[in-house]
Protein backbone atom coordinates (compact mmCIF):
# COMPACT_ATOMS: atom_id res chain seq x y z
CA UNK A 1 0.00 0.00 0.00
CA UNK A 2 1.62 3.34 -0.93
CA UNK A 3 2.19 5.74 1.82
CA UNK A 4 0.45 9.35 1.71
CA UNK A 5 1.25 12.33 1.60
CA UNK A 6 -1.25 15.45 2.72
CA UNK A 7 -1.16 18.47 0.61
CA UNK A 8 -3.52 20.47 2.71
CA UNK A 9 -2.33 23.91 3.55
CA UNK A 10 -2.67 24.17 7.19
CA UNK A 11 -0.66 27.13 8.22
CA UNK A 12 1.44 30.11 6.44
CA UNK A 13 3.62 31.96 8.79
CA UNK A 14 4.42 35.40 7.50
CA UNK A 15 7.02 36.62 10.16
CA UNK A 16 10.31 37.15 8.47
CA UNK A 17 11.28 39.63 5.84
CA UNK A 18 13.75 37.71 3.76
CA UNK A 19 13.99 34.05 2.64
CA UNK A 20 13.78 31.07 4.77
CA UNK A 21 16.83 28.81 4.99
CA UNK A 22 16.35 26.45 7.93
CA UNK A 23 12.90 24.96 8.97
CA UNK A 24 13.02 22.57 11.75
CA UNK A 25 10.47 21.23 14.42
CA UNK A 26 10.90 20.96 17.87
CA UNK A 27 11.60 17.87 18.95
CA UNK A 28 8.74 15.40 20.05
CA UNK A 29 6.07 16.20 19.85
CA UNK A 30 6.69 18.65 17.24
CA UNK A 31 4.28 21.65 18.51
CA UNK A 32 6.61 24.50 17.85
CA UNK A 33 8.43 25.16 14.37
CA UNK A 34 11.86 27.25 14.16
CA UNK A 35 12.24 28.94 11.32
CA UNK A 36 15.95 31.25 10.31
CA UNK A 37 16.11 33.42 7.61
CA UNK A 38 18.22 35.75 5.10
CA UNK A 39 16.91 38.85 7.48
CA UNK A 40 19.12 37.45 10.10
CA UNK A 41 16.48 36.42 12.83
CA UNK A 42 15.05 32.80 13.89
CA UNK A 43 11.44 32.81 14.85
CA UNK A 44 9.77 30.37 17.16
CA UNK A 45 5.97 29.79 16.57
CA UNK A 46 3.17 27.09 16.65
CA UNK A 47 3.29 24.37 13.73
CA UNK A 48 -0.13 24.21 13.79
CA UNK A 49 -2.48 27.53 15.75
CA UNK A 50 -4.65 25.98 18.10
CA UNK A 51 -7.93 27.96 15.96
CA UNK A 52 -6.79 26.20 12.94
CA UNK A 53 -10.40 24.83 11.08
CA UNK A 54 -9.85 22.71 7.89
CA UNK A 55 -12.96 24.35 6.96
CA UNK A 56 -12.04 27.60 7.53
CA UNK A 57 -9.34 29.59 5.21
CA UNK A 58 -5.40 28.63 6.08
CA UNK A 59 -4.15 29.91 9.32
CA UNK A 60 -1.75 32.93 9.12
CA UNK A 61 0.66 33.98 11.77
CA UNK A 62 2.84 37.45 11.62
CA UNK A 63 4.17 37.73 14.65
CA UNK A 64 6.22 34.75 16.21
CA UNK A 65 5.69 33.70 20.23
CA UNK A 66 9.74 34.34 19.84
CA UNK A 67 12.64 35.97 18.45
CA UNK A 68 16.30 35.12 18.67
CA UNK A 69 18.05 37.70 17.24
CA UNK A 70 22.14 37.26 17.86
CA UNK A 71 23.66 37.06 14.07
CA UNK A 72 24.72 39.52 12.09
CA UNK A 73 24.60 38.10 9.11
CA UNK A 74 21.68 34.88 7.48
CA UNK A 75 20.94 32.23 9.14
CA UNK A 76 21.63 28.71 7.04
CA UNK A 77 20.99 26.31 9.40
CA UNK A 78 18.93 25.43 12.61
CA UNK A 79 18.95 22.26 14.95
CA UNK A 80 17.00 21.51 18.20
CA UNK A 81 18.04 19.71 21.27
CA UNK A 82 15.88 16.38 21.65
CA UNK A 83 14.77 17.81 25.37
CA UNK A 84 13.76 21.16 23.40
CA UNK A 85 15.75 23.31 25.91
CA UNK A 86 17.98 24.19 23.70
CA UNK A 87 18.49 24.79 19.99
CA UNK A 88 22.02 25.41 17.70
CA UNK A 89 22.20 27.70 15.08
CA UNK A 90 24.48 28.83 12.38
CA UNK A 91 24.72 31.04 8.75
CA UNK A 92 27.45 33.69 7.81
CA UNK A 93 28.40 35.06 10.90
CA UNK A 94 31.34 32.04 10.66
CA UNK A 95 30.39 31.47 14.50
CA UNK A 96 27.70 28.73 16.08
CA UNK A 97 25.48 29.39 18.04
CA UNK A 98 23.99 27.52 20.80
CA UNK A 99 20.41 28.99 22.88
CA UNK A 100 18.41 28.49 26.02
CA UNK A 101 15.14 28.55 23.93
CA UNK A 102 12.89 29.72 27.43
CA UNK A 103 15.91 32.85 27.88
CA UNK A 104 15.84 33.63 24.29
CA UNK A 105 19.48 34.07 25.16
CA UNK A 106 22.85 32.48 23.46
CA UNK A 107 24.34 30.08 25.87
CA UNK A 108 27.88 29.65 23.65
CA UNK A 109 29.46 31.26 21.00
CA UNK A 110 31.89 29.15 19.32
CA UNK A 111 33.94 31.36 16.53
CA UNK A 112 36.74 28.28 15.44
CA UNK A 113 35.70 28.51 11.50
CA UNK A 114 36.97 30.94 9.24
CA UNK A 115 34.04 31.15 6.90
CA UNK A 116 30.42 30.51 6.71
CA UNK A 117 28.88 27.60 8.29
CA UNK A 118 25.73 26.05 6.01
CA UNK A 119 25.71 22.78 8.71
CA UNK A 120 24.91 22.22 12.35
CA UNK A 121 23.58 18.91 14.05
CA UNK A 122 23.21 18.28 17.55
CA UNK A 123 25.30 14.49 18.71
CA UNK A 124 26.75 12.48 21.66
CA UNK A 125 24.75 11.73 24.95
CA UNK A 126 22.39 14.00 25.87
CA UNK A 127 23.24 16.08 23.07
CA UNK A 128 26.38 16.95 24.61
CA UNK A 129 27.83 18.10 21.50
CA UNK A 130 27.50 20.37 18.85
CA UNK A 131 28.41 19.04 14.96
CA UNK A 132 29.27 22.14 12.36
CA UNK A 133 30.23 22.12 8.65
CA UNK A 134 31.53 25.33 7.26
CA UNK A 135 32.55 26.99 3.76
CA UNK A 136 36.29 26.61 5.16
CA UNK A 137 35.64 23.20 4.21
CA UNK A 138 35.85 21.62 8.05
CA UNK A 139 33.65 20.38 10.68
CA UNK A 140 34.10 21.04 13.53
CA UNK A 141 32.78 19.19 17.04
CA UNK A 142 31.90 21.52 19.77
CA UNK A 143 31.68 20.39 23.71
CA UNK A 144 28.55 21.77 25.21
CA UNK A 145 29.71 20.64 28.96
CA UNK A 146 33.01 22.46 28.61
CA UNK A 147 33.89 26.30 28.68
CA UNK A 148 36.17 25.71 25.89
CA UNK A 149 36.33 27.85 22.72
CA UNK A 150 38.26 25.31 20.29
CA UNK A 151 36.53 22.39 19.10
CA UNK A 152 37.04 18.88 20.67
CA UNK A 153 37.89 17.06 16.90
CA UNK A 154 38.43 18.86 13.53
CA UNK A 155 37.57 16.83 10.43
CA UNK A 156 38.99 18.51 7.41
CA UNK A 157 38.86 15.66 4.41
CA UNK A 158 36.54 17.70 2.43
CA UNK A 159 38.14 20.05 -0.35
CA UNK A 160 34.86 22.60 -0.86
CA UNK A 161 32.32 23.62 1.04
CA UNK A 162 30.70 20.92 3.42
CA UNK A 163 27.33 22.40 2.91
CA UNK A 164 24.87 19.39 4.81
CA UNK A 165 25.33 17.12 7.50
CA UNK A 166 23.08 14.44 9.67
CA UNK A 167 24.00 12.43 12.76
CA UNK A 168 22.53 9.04 12.98
CA UNK A 169 22.63 8.64 16.60
CA UNK A 170 22.28 4.41 16.82
CA UNK A 171 25.15 3.91 14.77
CA UNK A 172 27.50 6.53 16.25
CA UNK A 173 28.03 8.30 12.56
CA UNK A 174 28.16 11.83 10.93
CA UNK A 175 26.77 11.83 7.41
CA UNK A 176 28.48 14.66 5.56
CA UNK A 177 27.92 16.53 1.86
CA UNK A 178 30.03 19.06 0.23
CA UNK A 179 30.25 21.10 -2.93
CA UNK A 180 33.22 19.37 -4.05
CA UNK A 181 30.74 16.34 -4.77
CA UNK A 182 31.59 13.80 -1.97
CA UNK A 183 29.27 11.97 0.59
CA UNK A 184 31.56 11.04 3.43
CA UNK A 185 30.34 9.21 6.66
CA UNK A 186 32.53 9.27 9.63
CA UNK A 187 32.21 6.46 11.67
CA UNK A 188 32.97 7.91 15.69
CA UNK A 189 33.23 4.53 17.07
CA UNK A 190 36.22 3.18 15.12
CA UNK A 191 37.54 6.09 13.46
CA UNK A 192 36.63 4.94 9.97
CA UNK A 193 35.56 6.98 7.05
CA UNK A 194 33.94 6.15 4.25
CA UNK A 195 33.33 7.95 1.01
CA UNK A 196 30.94 8.05 -2.30
CA UNK A 197 31.57 10.04 -5.17
CA UNK A 198 28.94 11.64 -6.61
CA UNK A 199 30.45 13.98 -9.27
CA UNK A 200 28.21 17.18 -8.73
CA UNK A 201 27.97 19.88 -5.78
CA UNK A 202 26.20 17.76 -2.82
CA UNK A 203 23.39 20.22 -1.07
CA UNK A 204 21.76 17.95 1.00
CA UNK A 205 22.52 14.73 3.32
CA UNK A 206 19.77 12.47 4.75
CA UNK A 207 20.02 9.30 6.83
CA UNK A 208 17.00 6.30 6.94
CA UNK A 209 15.73 5.81 9.99
CA UNK A 210 17.47 2.41 10.20
CA UNK A 211 20.87 4.23 8.76
CA UNK A 212 21.34 1.57 6.12
CA UNK A 213 20.51 4.16 3.40
CA UNK A 214 21.38 7.78 2.62
CA UNK A 215 19.66 10.27 0.88
CA UNK A 216 21.52 12.47 -1.55
CA UNK A 217 20.40 15.71 -2.99
CA UNK A 218 23.26 17.46 -5.88
CA UNK A 219 23.34 20.11 -8.36
CA UNK A 220 22.32 17.38 -11.37
CA UNK A 221 18.70 17.69 -10.21
CA UNK A 222 18.63 14.51 -9.05
CA UNK A 223 17.94 12.78 -5.61
CA UNK A 224 19.53 10.02 -4.94
CA UNK A 225 18.77 7.16 -1.94
CA UNK A 226 22.46 5.25 -1.76
CA UNK A 227 23.38 1.74 -0.01
CA UNK A 228 25.39 3.02 3.15
CA UNK A 229 27.49 0.06 2.72
CA UNK A 230 28.63 -0.01 -0.22
CA UNK A 231 27.41 2.70 -1.70
CA UNK A 232 25.08 1.01 -4.31
CA UNK A 233 22.02 3.19 -6.08
CA UNK A 234 19.02 2.04 -4.72
CA UNK A 235 16.65 4.66 -6.30
CA UNK A 236 16.58 8.32 -8.06
CA UNK A 237 14.16 10.89 -7.72
CA UNK A 238 13.87 13.68 -9.92
CA UNK A 239 16.29 14.69 -12.77
CA UNK A 240 14.98 15.65 -16.36
CA UNK A 241 14.02 12.25 -16.62
CA UNK A 242 11.32 12.15 -14.10
CA UNK A 243 7.87 12.21 -16.42
CA UNK A 244 6.22 12.00 -13.16
CA UNK A 245 7.29 15.54 -11.74
CA UNK A 246 5.92 16.94 -15.00
CA UNK A 247 2.19 16.22 -14.18
CA UNK A 248 -0.39 18.93 -14.03
CA UNK A 249 0.41 20.97 -10.54
CA UNK A 250 -2.86 21.53 -8.53
CA UNK A 251 -6.06 23.37 -9.10
CA UNK A 252 -5.95 26.23 -11.54
CA UNK A 253 -2.12 25.10 -12.53
CA UNK A 254 -3.37 22.39 -15.05
CA UNK A 255 -0.88 24.11 -17.58
CA UNK A 256 1.95 24.81 -17.99
CA UNK A 257 3.41 22.19 -15.13
CA UNK A 258 6.41 22.18 -12.70
CA UNK A 259 9.14 20.03 -12.67
CA UNK A 260 11.63 19.28 -9.87
CA UNK A 261 14.87 21.13 -10.31
CA UNK A 262 18.02 21.44 -8.91
CA UNK A 263 21.04 23.31 -10.09
CA UNK A 264 22.03 26.32 -8.44
CA UNK A 265 20.77 26.56 -4.94
CA UNK A 266 21.21 24.49 -1.31
CA UNK A 267 18.34 22.83 -1.59
CA UNK A 268 16.97 20.35 1.15
CA UNK A 269 15.08 16.63 1.16
CA UNK A 270 14.45 14.80 3.69
CA UNK A 271 12.80 11.06 4.52
CA UNK A 272 9.40 10.54 5.87
CA UNK A 273 6.29 9.46 7.33
CA UNK A 274 9.19 6.19 8.22
CA UNK A 275 11.15 6.49 5.44
CA UNK A 276 8.34 5.86 3.22
CA UNK A 277 8.12 9.09 1.64
CA UNK A 278 10.94 11.49 -0.06
CA UNK A 279 10.11 15.63 0.50
CA UNK A 280 12.16 17.80 -1.45
CA UNK A 281 11.58 21.59 -1.81
CA UNK A 282 13.02 22.82 -5.43
CA UNK A 283 13.85 25.97 -7.64
CA UNK A 284 11.39 27.60 -9.77
CA UNK A 285 11.01 25.51 -12.91
CA UNK A 286 12.27 26.64 -16.59
CA UNK A 287 10.50 26.67 -20.01
CA UNK A 288 7.34 24.65 -19.86
CA UNK A 289 7.28 26.19 -16.18
CA UNK A 290 8.43 29.44 -16.19
CA UNK A 291 6.41 31.68 -14.61
CA UNK A 292 4.64 28.96 -11.92
CA UNK A 293 7.36 29.46 -9.18
CA UNK A 294 8.74 27.01 -6.89
CA UNK A 295 7.20 23.94 -5.53
CA UNK A 296 7.38 21.29 -3.32
CA UNK A 297 7.72 17.78 -4.49
CA UNK A 298 7.09 13.99 -2.84
CA UNK A 299 8.08 10.69 -4.14
CA UNK A 300 7.19 7.29 -3.06
CA UNK A 301 10.60 5.11 -1.78
CA UNK A 302 9.17 2.21 -2.91
CA UNK A 303 8.02 2.71 -6.96
CA UNK A 304 9.88 5.94 -7.03
CA UNK A 305 7.01 7.61 -8.32
CA UNK A 306 5.78 11.39 -7.79
CA UNK A 307 2.95 11.71 -4.92
CA UNK A 308 2.30 14.84 -4.56
CA UNK A 309 3.80 18.15 -6.65
CA UNK A 310 2.34 21.21 -4.23
CA UNK A 311 3.00 24.81 -5.56
CA UNK A 312 4.10 27.45 -3.23
CA UNK A 313 3.08 30.38 -5.91
CA UNK A 314 4.17 32.08 -9.07
CA UNK A 315 6.55 34.61 -6.58
CA UNK A 316 8.46 32.36 -4.71
CA UNK A 317 11.92 31.55 -6.74
CA UNK A 318 13.01 28.30 -4.34
CA UNK A 319 11.63 26.46 -1.99
CA UNK A 320 14.88 25.83 -0.21
CA UNK A 321 14.36 23.31 3.15
CA UNK A 322 11.25 21.26 3.78
CA UNK A 323 11.30 19.81 7.33
CA UNK A 324 8.53 16.24 8.49
CA UNK A 325 7.08 15.74 11.73
CA UNK A 326 6.84 12.32 12.09
CA UNK A 327 4.69 13.02 15.16
CA UNK A 328 2.17 15.29 14.10
CA UNK A 329 2.08 13.95 10.72
CA UNK A 330 2.57 17.28 8.45
CA UNK A 331 4.99 18.96 7.07
CA UNK A 332 6.93 22.40 6.17
CA UNK A 333 8.44 24.45 3.66
CA UNK A 334 10.51 27.45 3.45
CA UNK A 335 10.39 29.50 1.11
CA UNK A 336 12.17 32.17 -1.01
CA UNK A 337 9.89 35.12 -0.35
CA UNK A 338 10.04 34.64 3.59
CA UNK A 339 6.84 32.38 4.06
CA UNK A 340 7.11 29.07 5.81
CA UNK A 341 4.25 26.72 5.22
CA UNK A 342 2.95 24.14 7.15
CA UNK A 343 0.18 20.88 5.44
CA UNK A 344 -1.27 18.10 6.86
Amino acid sequence: MAAQVSTTPLHTLKTHSGPINAVTFSSYPGTYILTGSSDRAIHLSRAVPNNANKSAPVAETSSPIQRYEAHGYSVLDIAVASDNARFASVGGDRQVFLWDVEQGITIRRWGGHNSRVEAVQFAGEGDSVVVSGSADTTINLWDTRSNAYKPIQTLPEASDTVSTLHVHTPTYSIASGSYDGHVRVYDVRTGKTTVDVLGHPVTSVRCSADGNALLVSTLDGYIRMLDRMDGKLLKAFGGPGDKEARQPAMTGLSTPRHTYRNTELRIRSVFGRGDAVVLSGSEAAQGDGAGLGAAAFAWDVLSGQTMATVPMGHKVKAVSCVAWNEQGGCWASGCSDGTTRVFG
